[in-house]
C-alpha cells in the first residue's frame, strides 16, 4: 500500500510525515512557515522538494491527505473556522490545499486527530469509548464513543477548556475567551505552574530550596520533588486543591457519557503517575459509583506523533465524524 501523506500545522512550523498502514512514521520531516508565500503554498513546495530529496514522487503516495490543525474546525467542509494562534478565519484549507497538491484533502482538530492516533495503536487502542483531554497551555480535547468520533453539529466538541459558571468560587479567574472560572484558566499546566510558584511562596517557603530555578519551574520538577519524598504530602494537598476543577468536569463526562477509559495527554502528562492517583483518589467524590466503576485514567503513549498517526488514521479509515 501507498503511503499516507499526514500534516500536522503548528503555529511557527509544521510536522510532516509519511506513514504506513499500521502507524509506523516512514519519513519525517519539519516544514518552517513562510506566511509572506502564504501557509498551504509554503507547506506545497517545501513538502514536495523534501520528499523527492529521499525518491519520493506525490503520485507515489495515498490519494488523499491529512491535515490536522489547531482551532475550530468544520471537518466536513476542510474549513478552519478560527484558529488565533495561525491567524485564521473561515480559512478553506481543504479547497487551497486540493488545487496545489491534486489530491483529496482531509482536515480536522489536532486534539481530534492525537485522540485517533492514541486509539489506533496507543493507550486506548483497547477501548472503544474514551474521553481525551490535551493539556498543556490551553486545555482541549476529543470525544471517541462506541468506535465514533464525535465533532457535534459545528465540529466544536471537545473543547472541553471554555465555559463558566461551573467553578463559581474561582470566578476571579478570567479566561482569555472572556467567561470566568474556565478549566483552561485553572487547570492548564500554566495556570498549575503559575499556582504553584503562588503557593511557594506564600504558604511553603520550605519546598522553594529545591526548585533551583523558581523563574522556570515544570511540572516535571514538582513531580521530581515529589519523588524524592520531599514535600510529598503537601505536593498532594496542593494538586489536589489545584486539579478539582478538572476532576469535576471528568466526573461530569463519566456521568453523562459512561466512557471505557480518560485518556491525558500534553504537558500534564510530566506528572505522570501522580495525576493519575491524585484524579482516582477524588474522583468518587463526584461520580455515581455504579457509572465510576473504576474508570481507567491513563497517560498517552505516542507523545509527539499522535497527531500525525492520527491524521493519517483519519485519512486510511475515511472516518465519517458525528
Amino acid at each position: 500500500m501507498k503511503l499516507i501523506l499526514s500534516i500536522e500545522v503548528g503555529n511557527k512550523l509544521s510536522k510532516v510525515a509519511l506513514i504506513n498502514q499500521y502507524g509506523e512514521l516512514q519519513l519525517n520531516f519539519i516544514v518552517e512557515h513562510d506566511l509572506k508565500i502564504g501557509l498551504i503554498e509554503n507547506l506545497h513546495n517545501k513538502i514536495i522538494k523534501d520528499i523527492k530529496k529521499v525518491g519520493y514522487d506525490i503520485n507515489d503516495i495515498y490519494e488523499k491527505i491529512g491535515i490536522a490543525i489547531p482551532g475550530f474546525v468544520d471537518h466536513s467542509k476542510g474549513v478552519v473556522k478560527y484558529a488565533g494562534i495561525l491567524n485564521l478565519n473561515n480559512f478553506p484549507l481543504k479547497e487551497k490545499a486540493e488545487e496545489l497538491f491534486k489530491k483529496e484533502v482531509l482536515v480536522l482538530n489536532d486534539a481530534n486527530a492525537a485522540a485517533l492516533g492514541e486509539f489506533w495503536i496507543g493507550s486506548a487502542k483497547r477501548f472503544d469509548s474514551i474521553i481525551f483531554y490535551t493539556i498543556n497551555d490551553g486545555v482541549g480535547g476529543a470525544l471517541i464513543l462506541d468506535g465514533k468520533l464525535i465533532a457535534g453539529s459545528r465540529g466544536f466538541a471537545g473543547e472541553f477548556g471554555h465555559g463558566s459558571g461551573l467553578f463559581a468560587k474561582n470566578s476571579q479567574h478570567k479566561c482569555v475567551c472572556g467567561a470566568n472560572g474556565c478549566i483552561e484558566k485553572l487547570c492548564s499546566s500554566t495556570s498549575i505552574i503559575n499556582f504553584f510558584k503562588e503557593f511557594l511562596s506564600k504558604d511553603e517557603p520550605s519546598l522553594k530550596k529545591h526548585f533551583h530555578d523558581e523563574d522556570d519551574i515544570k511540572l516535571i520538577d514538582i513531580y521530581n520533588v515529589y519523588k524524592k519524598n520531599i514535600g510529598s504530602e503537601k505536593i498532594i494537598e496542593f494538586l489536589t486543591i489545584i486539579l478539582d476543577p478538572l476532576i469535576r468536569h471528568i466526573s461530569l463526562m463519566i456521568n453523562a457519557l459512561d466512557p471505557e477509559a480518560i485518556i491525558f495527554s500534553g504537558e500534564i502528562t510530566e506528572l505522570k503517575d501522580l495525576l493519575i492517583k491524585i484524579i482516582q483518589n477524588n474522583l468518587k467524590k463526584y461520580v455515581v459509583l455504579k457509572f465510576y466503576d473504576g474508570t481507567p485514567i491513563k497517560i498517552a503513549e505516542l507523545e509527539n506523533d499522535a497527531i500525525l498517526i492520527g491524521s493519517a488514521y483519519y485519512v486510511l479509515n475515511d472516518w465519517k465524524i458525528t
